[in-house]
């Protein structure tokens, strides 16, 4: 089978010719000892989901012109950044320390986020909403270049996700908590018009069905919030924009780190098609063959190999082949699962050390999956 229907027949919980596998080699490690390898499956053999372009988000769903500038540099040891989001809401500035040597040279420190004030979200919500634009023609041309070599994904714009890591994260909670009417109306205005959005390409000609990602539900969990706000401020209006996506013949794939466990049935029940990584203990609450137990037949379930303990010293590359087995064993039966990391792209890591056994680990995964990872 090729990657494509592997997966397809994988979400139609049906067991495909062998567990689908997904692997992505971080591109700053390209150059590392192994990397080569990596690439070479993903290539030819990985069963990846791949991003193509859909719609334009903008910044929270407003039109917007993005700059930044470097307001500070010390060569060798650190620069800053300031980035501006101009909308139809006025500007929304942040500032962002980026630290020289790091091995992620993406990653960086916010020194103050967007929508910093109450004030600066009150602005925004008041300001008028329109259906956001989709180019057909570059989304069907984008799905062709992936072929049968994957599964297309397009990022879909989750208001609340949005808010709070937008915001700054000592008072947005706190905003949600106390700040009811302004939270609600802005939750009301941005679901109508994602609902909308979603909607208006119903009759557009599409050579693949929309599967939209979100990476939002892992700060609306533990230790965030608990399930009664999740209940009020998450299930009700993420289920209209599910049921939007359906009507399209769309689906929902939700990354959500950590303690998700008990809010896989939650997530199944407001419309959620997909979800990964599914940490277990100690770095999340899922117990695989419980969560297969519970929804392994409503949402596609992926992960659960920990690569968050790959850079341990105490941690020994030989132990990866058990990892695979159970999480095989456990997850495979039935179809309905991928097999994945819980952490990020392969060969990421702070250190030129850690990115190399990082990738050392997944040469492993692909070793112990061959080995047992055929239906």
């Amino acid at each position: 089978m090729d990657s494509k229907s592997r997966m397809l027949k994988a979400w139609k919980f049906e067991e495909p010719d062998r567990v689908p596998l997904e692997i992505y080699l971080y591109p700053a490690a390209k150059d590392l000892p192994g990397a080569d390898k990596i690439l070479e499956f993903q290539k030819n053999e990985a069963d990846n989901f791949m991003g193509v372009p859909g719609f334009d988000w903008g910044f929270m769903g407003l039109d917007t012109s993005y700059s930044e500038e470097v307001i500070e540099d010390v060569p060798g040891i650190f620069k800053r950044i300031l980035r501006t989001q101009s909308t139809p809401a006025g500007k929304f500035t942040a500032i962002t320390r980026h630290i020289y040597g790091d091995g992620d040279p993406n990653d960086f420190h916010w020194e103050k986020r967007f929508i910093e004030t109450i004030d600066d979200f009150k602005r925004m919500v008041k300001t008028g909403r329109i259906i956001r634009p989709f180019n057909s023609e570059q989304y069907n041309k984008e799905c062709a270049n992936v072929g049968k070599r994957g599964l297309p994904c397009t990022g879909l714009f989750h208001p609340l996700g949005n808010l709070v890591r937008y915001s700054n994260m000592d008072e947005v909670y706190i905003w949600l908590m106390t700040e009811d009417q302004i939270v609600m109306e802005y939750l009301e205005k941005c679901t109508e018009q994602i609902c909308d959005t979603i909607l208006s390409i119903k009759d557009k000609r599409l050579s693949d069905p929309p599967v939209f990602m979100t990476y939002a539900l892992e700060m609306l969990t533990p230790p965030w919030m608990g399930k009664e706000h999740f209940n009020k401020l998450v299930f009700p209006f993420d289920k209209r924009v599910n049921d939007a996506i359906h009507k399209i013949g769309g689906r929902h794939r939700a990354h959500c780190h950590g303690n998700s466990g008990e809010f896989l049935e939650l997530f199944a029940d407001m419309g959620v098609d997909a979800v990964e990584p599914l940490e277990p203990p100690p770095y999340g609450d899922n117990i695989l063959v419980t969560a297969k137990n519970l929804v392994g037949k409503r949402m596609l379930l992926s992960g659960n190999v920990v690569s968050q303990a790959f850079p341990l010293d105490s941690f020994k590359i030989k132990d990866v082949r058990e990892l695979v087995k159970r999480a095989i064993e456990d997850g495979a039966p039935g179809g309905g699962f991928s097999l994945k990391t819980t952490g990020g792209a392969v060969g990421y890591g702070k250190t030129k050390e850690q990115s190399i056994k990082d990738i050392n680990c997944n040469l492993a995964i692909i070793d112990a999956w061959r080995e047992f990872g055929s239906y």
